[in-house]
C-alpha cells in the first residue's frame, strides 16, 4: 500500500481535535469521520451495522422498506439489550411511497388492568417505579411488528426474524455500548438470577469481542415462527395472525403472566413485589394504526407519533423556533444552543402538564401545535437568561385554530 500522501488531508481548524486515535497516521477533516452514504434503490440506517445488514438481507429476498424496517428493529432486540428489548415499546413512523400517507403505528404497552389508582395507594406507593414488575405491561413489539408486516410487508415472519435468530442462536461479538451497560448495572443484574445468567456469563462481565448469546429469546423467535408455518396454509394475513396470537393468546403470553405472578423482586423505590400482569392484559392487546401529528416546518412537513409518545415536544419545539432566524445566529454558537434549549424547555412543559394516552385523557393537541399558540409563547424565551422554572403554557384558546389540511384529510379518511 503506498503512503497517503499529505496534501490529500483537508487542513484542520486550528484548535480543532487531533487525529482520530484509530487511525494516528491520518488527519481527518474536522467535520466528520464517517463517510457520507449514498444510493438510487433502497438504504437502511439503525443503531447497530448487523441490524442493518439484516434489513438489507430483506431487499435480497424481494422484500420492501417494512420489511426491511422489521427486520433491523427485530435485530436490535437482540444487540442492543441496554436501549431496547423485545419485551418494551417501539412506536413506529411508516410513509408509503405508493400513495405518500404518513402513519404512526402505536407500538406502545398499556398498564395492566389491575394497575388502579386505588391499588397503588393502598399499598402505599406515591409513584410508578422505575424498573421491576409493577411498571410492566403487555409486550408491544411483537404485535407492532406483525402489525406493519401485515399492513405494509411482502416477506413472511420466518424470513423477516430470520436475522434475528441467527444473532440470538449463535451468537454476536460483545461490544463497548453493551459492555459498558453491563458493567454499569452489575449489581442490580445479580439480583435477577435468570438476568445475571445471560448478561454475566459464568459470573463475569463479558469481555470484547467474546461471543454473545441469547438462547432463550433464539427459542421465543423459532416457536412464532412454528406457529406461523403451521397456519401458512391459509394466507399470509392468517399466518401472521397465527404468530401473533401465538405470543398474546397463548403459551408465551400464560409463561410471562405466572413468571411474574409468582417472583418478587426489588424495585427502584425498594419495594418488593409481584407483578400484575394477567392473560386477559395480554389477549386484550392490540397495536392501532392512527394519523400521526403533524406540523409544517419551513416548506417541510413533518410528522411524529401522538401525544401518547413524547414525539409532539419536538413539533412543538419546531413550531416556537419557526420565529427566529436560527442561520442567522450561526449553528451551535452560544445563542443559536440558547435559543433552541429555551424552546425545549417550553415544550417539555407541555408534555409533563398535558399529554397522555388519548383513550384517557384529553390533550389539546390542535392549540398545542398551533402557530398562534407558539407565537404566544415565544417571547417567553429571554435571549440573555436560561429559564429555571417549567412554565406550562395554556393552548386551550387555541384549540379552535385550524388543523393543517392534510392531517384533517388522513383523519376524515381514517384507517381501516
Amino acid at each position: 500500500m503506498s503512503p497517503r500522501e499529505p496534501s490529500a488531508v483537508p487542513p484542520r481548524q486550528e484548535g480543532a481535535a487531533g487525529t482520530d486515535p484509530a487511525y494516528s497516521d491520518w488527519a481527518f477533516n474536522w467535520v466528520s469521520t464517517r463517510p457520507v452514504i449514498r444510493g438510487r434503490s433502497y438504504m437502511v440506517a439503525c443503531g447497530h451495522y448487523l441490524a442493518c445488514v439484516a434489513g438489507l438481507r430483506m431487499y435480497s429476498l424481494g422484500g420492501n422498506a417494512f420489511d426491511a424496517g422489521a427486520a433491523m428493529v427485530f435485530a436490535q432486540s437482540v444487540l442492543e439489550y441496554q436501549s431496547y428489548g423485545f419485551g418494551g415499546e417501539v412506536p413506529i413512523l411508516t410513509h408509503a411511497a405508493a400513495d405518500g400517507r404518513v402513519a404512526a403505528v402505536s407500538g406502545n404497552t398499556r398498564a395492566p388492568g389491575a394497575a388502579t389508582i386505588e391499588w397503588f395507594r393502598e399499598h402505599g406507593l406515591t409513584q410508578i417505579p422505575g424498573d421491576g414488575f409493577l411498571p410492566a405491561g403487555p409486550c408491544a413489539v411483537p404485535d407492532a411488528l406483525i402489525t406493519v408486516l401485515d399492513r405494509y410487508g411482502r416477506l413472511t415472519l420466518e424470513q423477516v426474524l430470520g436475522p434475528a435468530l441467527e444473532l440470538a442462536a449463535n451468537g454476536f461479538p460483545m461490544y463497548e455500548g453493551m459492555r459498558r451497560a453491563i458493567a454499569q448495572h452489575e449489581a442490580r443484574l445479580r439480583e435477577w438470577p435468570s438476568s445475571a445468567a445471560l448478561f454475566l456469563p459464568g459470573g463475569r462481565i463479558p469481555e470484547l469481542g467474546d461471543t454473545w448469546k441469547n438462547p432463550n429469546l433464539a427459542r421465543t423467535f423459532e416457536r412464532l415462527i412454528e406457529a406461523e408455518r403451521g397456519a401458512r396454509s391459509r394466507g399470509r394475513h392468517a399466518a401472521l395472525r397465527a404468530a401473533r396470537d401465538y405470543f398474546y393468546r397463548g403459551p408465551i403470553a400464560r409463561e410471562i403472566v405466572a413468571y411474574q405472578r409468582e417472583t418478587q423482586v426489588r424495585d427502584a423505590t425498594g419495594t418488593v413485589s409481584a407483578g400484575l400482569l394477567s392473560e386477559d392484559d395480554f389477549a386484550s392487546f392490540e397495536t392501532s394504526i392512527e394519523a400521526p401529528a403533524r406540523v409544517r416546518f419551513r416548506g417541510y412537513d413533518v410528522y411524529k407519533c401522538g401525544p401518547w409518545s413524547q414525539g409532539p415536544v419536538f413539533l412543538q419545539q419546531l413550531t416556537l423556533l419557526d420565529g427566529f432566524d436560527l442561520a442567522a445566529m450561526g449553528h451551535n454558537t452560544v445563542d443559536y444552543v440558547h435559543t433552541v434549549t429555551e424552546a425545549a424547555k417550553l415544550a417539555f412543559a407541555d408534555r409533563e402538564r398535558y399529554y397522555g394516552d388519548p383513550e384517557f385523557v384529553t390533550v389539546p393537541m390542535r392549540g398545542l401545535l398551533s402557530a398562534e399558540y407558539a407565537a404566544s409563547r415565544r417571547g417567553l424565551i429571554d435571549p440573555r437568561r436560561a429559564s429555571l422554572e417549567l412554565r406550562p403554557g395554556d393552548p386551550h384558546p387555541f384549540e379552535g385554530a385550524a388543523a393543517p389540511a392534510e392531517t384533517a384529510a388522513v383523519e376524515a379518511r381514517g384507517w381501516e
